[in-house]
């Protein structure tokens, strides 16, 4: 036909837009070769880590805290295959934080440098900081109920008498007491023996709460007979001492005694009273061999001792007056005609024996109150107020007031 172009293939490969757009593509291909073959060349690792908490206090504890994230690692097979999964480290950085605070913080990851991170799972961590403490507790001693009629225990000891409860200070304030509770057969045995111990507490615990040591050594034996204990001997003293001298302090040898009787009546028992001692006309220290009563609960007598020595010590009484209006006179200055001191009295308190005390007089007893002028040039000055009393064997002083008083003088023309 007339008119009809003919279609030119040659003409549209060859134009520039069709060789722009050969090219484009050939780019494309080649770039997704290439990437393909890279990414085929790194292989990924999914693995568990435990979750470190670096720079926390010594005295601080986590509650509820994450043990261990989820890691993705990424690179070559050689590299992975030479990899040690404990250079891989999840941890948190605890430093100034601080007990009684509740924190959300990141969650970082230290890995070699030949393996890149893909991802952490967590990325934070809640972090619920408590106090840490250790409370020393007595260990308590529950007998067993099941002891066969006509035996008792004696001679129980307990190493060490106390232990550490230690845990979060809520936790730890929960523990009622810590106890063991040794068997008949355990007694039977007799000899030391490794018990553990338990505690009790008032209420479930948030946290661990340990017992350091965990166990004690235990000794104790059942024997035939009436149930026995040790008891503390208790001194009554009567009369008055004459009022110059004060009991220090009374002690008796043995501090304690034994007693038997059923484990119900020796229950009531808490200690043993000496006779009356009378102190009235003492005036030193004395030794007294005092003879026991029997205890009044029915059925409960004395076993190991009918007396004690009974150690009393005595202090002199001490006593204070309180002298006012003391006039403040000025020495050690030879130069000066007239001195004045404001104020010019002060309040002189002194020391001794009731007896003399109550009958002190300050003219008697020579009490004075002076301030020192020596190598004092000009005035007014302040100077320190000092007393003095003639028996300072008998009486001593003990503050003075004002302390210091502030001297002015005239001079001689």
């Amino acid at each position: 036909m007339r008119g009809a172009k003919k279609f030119d293939l040659n003409g549209i490969l060859t134009s520039p837009w069709a060789l722009w757009t050969i090219s484009i593509s050939l780019a494309v291909a080649m770039w997704v070769y290439v990437t393909g073959m890279e990414e085929s060349a790194y292989i990924t690792r999914k693995f568990s880590a435990p979750l470190e908490y670096r720079g926390l206090d010594s005295q601080s504890l986590l509650r509820g805290k994450l043990s261990e994230v989820d890691i993705e690692i990424r690179g070559t097979e050689a590299a992975m295959t030479m990899l040690n999964y404990d250079a891989v480290k999840a941890y948190v950085d605890a430093r100034n934080l601080l007990p009684g605070k509740r924190y959300t913080v990141s969650v970082n990851v230290e890995y070699p440098n030949t393996v890149t991170l893909v991802s952490c799972f967590p990325t934070q961590a809640t972090l619920d900081i408590v106090r840490q403490v250790t409370r020393l507790m007595t260990v308590e001693t529950v007998l067993p109920r099941d002891v066969p009629e006509g035996q008792y225990i004696e001679d129980v000891e307990i190493i060490p008498k106390e232990v550490g409860v230690k845990g979060a200070e809520d936790d730890v304030a929960k523990v009622g007491s810590v106890r063991i509770t040794p068997t008949v057969d355990e007694l039977r045995k007799g000899g030391v023996q490794l018990i553990p111990l338990k505690m009790e507490q008032s209420e479930p615990f948030e946290g661990t709460v340990t017992i350091e040591p965990a166990q004690v050594r235990f000794r104790g034996s059942l024997v035939h007979g009436l149930p026995r204990k040790r008891v503390p001997v208790t001194v009554r003293l009567a009369g008055v001492l004459d009022s110059d001298y004060e009991v220090r302090a009374v002690t008796t040898d043995p501090s304690e005694v034994q007693i038997e009787g059923s484990a119900e009546a020796l229950a009531k028992v808490e200690a043993v009273n000496t006779e009356m001692i009378e102190i009235s006309s003492m005036n030193s220290d004395s030794v007294i061999v005092s003879p026991l009563r029997q205890p009044e609960e029915e059925g409960v007598s004395l076993v190991s001792a009918s007396s004690v020595r009974v150690i009393i010590q005595l202090s002199e009484a001490r006593a204070e007056k309180m002298i006012r209006n003391i006039p403040v006179e000025i020495r050690g200055s030879e130069n000066a005609l007239e001195w004045s001191s404001a104020p010019a009295n002060v309040t002189v308190t002194v020391e001794g024996r009731p007896s003399l005390i109550e009958r002190f007089d300050a003219e008697t007893a020579g009490l004075k109150a002076y301030a020192d002028a020596s190598n004092i040039f000009m005035t007014p000055v302040t100077l320190p107020v000092k007393a003095e009393v003639k028996s300072e064997d008998l009486f001593r002083i003990v503050r003075i007031e004002p302390l210091n008083v502030t001297v002015n003088s005239t001079a001689v023309r």
